[in-house]
């Protein structure tokens, strides 16, 4: 009887940890525009997106530092660009207090 108990643990051991090992791969599928046949599937996964400027190589501090003056003056000065900002970054934020807290780290 221990032997089976034993046996048993060992095998859901395994499982988990397998379950654990293997990379999560979700599919999602989200309408396009109304109506049951129009349909678009967006896959998502958890590998690793690269840019063009995510090489290391390419990296310089000194131009993250002006980047980032040049950023800081473009939504202080440029509505526009503050507002696209805005848009972008708490646009999806469905929180009245989360959505105003958001806003006004751009003031």
């Amino acid at each position: 009887m221990l032997n089976k108990r034993v046996a048993s643990l060992v095998a859901a051991s395994a499982v988990v940890a397998l379950a654990v090992a293997m990379p999560v791969r979700a599919q999602m599928t989200v309408p396009m525009q109304p109506g049951p046949d129009r349909l678009e599937v967006y896959s998502y996964s958890d590998d690793p997106k690269v840019e063009p400027g995510d090489s290391s190589a390419n990296w310089s501090a000194r131009q993250n530092v002006i980047d980032s003056h040049r950023y800081d003056q473009l939504t202080r000065t440029n509505p526009a660009f503050r507002q696209a900002r805005i848009r972008k970054e708490c646009g999806s934020i469905n929180e009245p207090d989360l959505y105003q807290q958001c806003v006004a780290t751009f003031y």
